[in-house]
């Protein structure tokens, strides 16, 4: 997991893996337009891309994409490595039109705290700064009456993983479903999100964030009645996003979640 301090496991993210999504990022500037939010609080920066053939008396679905540590910084176009390709090319647009909302955190912040990791895996009770926004952003969205309100979603990697979680926690009732990845969860909350359908994912020898706390997270998750979704890749490092969001399922499921309440 990542903590506000650098740590020096997430340095070993090669250069040759962010190489090897940094097509993918370019091919998607195109889609993806740049946009920032300024309030009084703080200022984020985000791309958002419209669905295919955007009909405006529409509602749409909204995905929110969280990026790694890696990606962080001000630029507004590195958060893009990473986004699923399933989603922005060609065929996925055609089949899953939907708003996607991609959210860079600042080099200097995180989307959540663990500040007495590994002792304790408890959150901070307050936001950070860059969660705090994205919150903002997210409830100006809603009220927009662009999006379909039974049919938001949120996946992200790493520590965008942990803000997945994060923001499950902030806003229970807001999201559809979510699929978190390679990432540690705040378990004592899993009563206040048991209700939502996830599907995480893991690679079971990952060097950055043990696989035992999306085990733990899971375990929380159905000793709270919840009914999640978990998937772990055998030989599988830190990168298993990169197995997660080729799942020919994953989009399909998400698409088809609705929230009750």
């Amino acid at each position: 997991m990542y903590i506000f301090k650098p740590m020096a496991k997430y340095f070993l993210i090669s250069l040759a893996l962010l190489t090897a999504t940094l097509h993918t990022a370019v091919a998607q500037k195109a889609v993806f337009e740049k946009k920032v939010m300024i309030s009084a609080k703080d200022t984020l920066l985000y791309r958002l891309a419209y669905p295919q053939q955007y009909n405006p008396k529409k509602k749409y679905p909204l995905v929110i994409f969280l990026h790694g540590a890696g990606t962080r910084g001000t630029d507004n176009e590195a958060q893009l490595v990473g986004v699923p390709a399933a989603l922005t090319d060609s065929s996925g647009r055609s089949q899953y039109p939907c708003f996607i909302l991609a959210p860079q955190c600042k080099k200097t912040d995180v989307w959540v705290k663990f500040p007495n990791f590994p002792k304790s895996l408890h959150a901070t009770d307050v936001p950070t700064p860059s969660m705090d926004a994205l919150i903002a952003l997210t409830d100006s969205f809603l009220r927009s009456g662009m999006i379909d309100m039974r049919r938001v979603y949120v996946t992200g990697y790493s520590m965008g993983g942990e803000g997945v979680f994060d923001l499950l926690t902030r806003r229970p009732e807001m999201f559809a479903a979510a699929a978190p990845i390679c990432s540690v969860a705040d378990t004592s909350m899993a009563g206040k999100i048991s209700h939502i359908p996830l599907w995480a994912f893991h690679g079971d020898q990952d060097d950055v964030n043990d696989v035992k706390y999306t085990r733990m997270l899971i375990a929380a998750l159905r000793q709270a009645g919840g009914r999640p979704r978990y998937t772990e890749y055998p030989g599988v490092k830190h990168n298993s996003w990169l197995n997660a969001y080729r799942e020919p399922e994953l989009f399909e499921w998400l698409f088809a979640q609705r929230r009750k309440r």
